[in-house]
């Protein structure tokens, strides 16, 4: 806003005082007014207060404090909605995943101890409890604790047994570590280290069944656990719904490559050019962090923030699109690396069967939603096995980009995904299917209903 202050001050004559007022959190100086005094006998040969105007200015008011002085109060432009949502919400993901790039680098060479299963069987690392509970503490004190309900992925139930003490000491170290950076991307540190209570806490505010009324958060901290632990692709996924719609979401993708090939798991090239040449706060070699807000037309995307400098908003972000690519032959399909949660060769079957004749682009996580945001991709197709159900948190943050990108998010029968219905997408038909454009996703879901009868799902 200095730059609007100035500007405007340069207009008007022997303007003399600018002053900003704004809350604790602002992130894009929203609500802020203005005041300016001048001189109206000297420098506009007037008496009386005027009426000015400006374009972007929602209002102004005039009120005459001194004689011979105007004193003008002009109010900047009521902020987009969701706006500063939008921008915590990103803030707090780029601290994410520089707390996640710390500990996988650790995981690699030391491996002892880090990885733990669920009762699922599924992976869980230090990263998936720090960063839910970084993530949680960050939206408490953005917008206070009693304002914010979360759906997380993570609980405190394996932190909690009387033979996790170290894991419970890590955790919380982690975090410690993590938020004495804080005000490097716009947040307040702690006024003292959170201690083991405070960071149990803040894992279990994620404790929302989300639900059809009201606003909260979901977060999966570390999506795609098994390519975190193996040094691959992940993501941090931030979306905010409110009754029932998502308005906005967030990927954090920590080993995004800006090159399509390197995105494959079977490439890992990537990975030791990236050891040669560690990413500088203007780096766009590796690691993105994609956002979205509904109804806005666009998405967009930012470099992960490296370095001791302060991140400044909007972070060299770039506007995304989806391909343009609408013949299935040209077209690069993503599917996930895991066999147990989806059928290869139903959607290998598929593809041939529509003309997809590329190599399929197999990555771990929600960085598929981001290939098809980006434009390296243009179609995802994930068909569950029987007995597994979607849960909200893997779609959430992809979807809302992916739309405001240009792309079309539906299940197979063409309707669009329901998070209204608590932790998981309930009533979902058959699978996700995600396209760049609206005639791949109509020959897709044609596909579907002519191949699926055939099929063993």
């Amino acid at each position: 806003m200095p730059s609007f202050g100035a500007s405007l001050a340069t207009r008007l004559p022997h303007a003399f005082w600018v002053q900003s007022r704004s809350n604790n959190f602002t992130p894009n100086s929203a609500g802020n007014s203005f005041f300016l005094f001048f001189d109206s006998q000297r420098s506009l040969g007037l008496t009386k207060p005027i009426n000015f105007s400006l374009s972007k200015c929602n209002q102004t008011r005039v009120c005459s404090p001194m004689e011979g002085q105007t004193q003008m109060v002009v109010t900047a432009p009521e902020t987009e909605e969701y706006s500063k949502e939008l921008e915590v919400a990103v803030r707090a993901v780029q601290m994410a995943c520089l707390l996640c790039q710390r500990v996988q680098e650790n995981l690699i060479t030391k491996t002892n101890g880090q990885v733990h299963s669920k009762d699922d069987n599924s992976p869980v690392t230090i990263a998936d409890w720090s960063v839910q509970a970084t993530v949680s503490w960050v939206l408490a004190e953005s917008f206070g604790s009693e304002n914010i309900a979360i759906v997380g992925e993570e609980d405190v139930q394996a932190l909690s047994k009387a033979n996790a003490a170290g894991l419970l000491e890590a955790v919380v170290n982690t975090v410690n570590n993590c938020l004495v950076e804080a005000p490097r991307f716009g947040f307040k540190t702690p006024l003292m280290s959170l201690g083991t209570l405070d960071v149990l806490e803040a894992i279990s505010r994620c404790n929302s069944t989300g639900g059809p009324v009201g606003r909260f958060w979901v977060l999966d901290p570390v999506d795609g656990t098994l390519g975190f632990v193996r040094g691959d692709q992940y993501a941090i996924a931030l979306a905010l719904i409110e009754d029932g719609e998502v308005v906005l979401g967030v990927l954090g993708c920590p080993n995004y490559p800006m090159r399509k090939e390197w995105l494959s798991y079977h490439n890992r090239y990537h990975r030791i050019i990236s050891k040669l040449n560690p990413p500088t706060s203007e780096s766009w070699e590796r690691g993105c962090v994609f956002y979205a807000r509904r109804g806005s037309g666009k998405a967009w995307m930012q470099p992960i923030h490296h370095g001791e400098k302060n991140l400044l908003w909007p972070n060299n972000a770039r506007k995304i699109q989806v391909s343009s690519i609408d013949d299935p032959a040209l077209a690069t399909f993503c599917e996930p690396v895991e066999k147990a949660n989806s059928s290869h060769s139903f959607t290998a079957g598929l593809a041939h069967s529509v003309g997809l004749r590329n190599q399929p682009l197999r990555v771990y996580s929600m960085v598929k939603y981001a290939a098809i945001g980006r434009g390296h991709a243009e179609v995802f197709m994930k068909f569950a096995r029987a007995g597994y159900k979607e849960k909200i948190w893997d779609h959430a943050a992809g979807v809302v980009i992916i739309q405001e990108a240009g792309g079309v998010v539906t299940d197979a029968g063409g309707h669009p995904l329901d998070f209204s219905k608590g932790l998981y997408l309930e009533g979902l038909d058959r699978g996700v299917i995600a396209c760049a454009g609206a005639k791949l996703h109509e020959k897709i879901i044609g596909a579907v209903d002519a191949s699926w009868n055939s099929s063993s799902l």
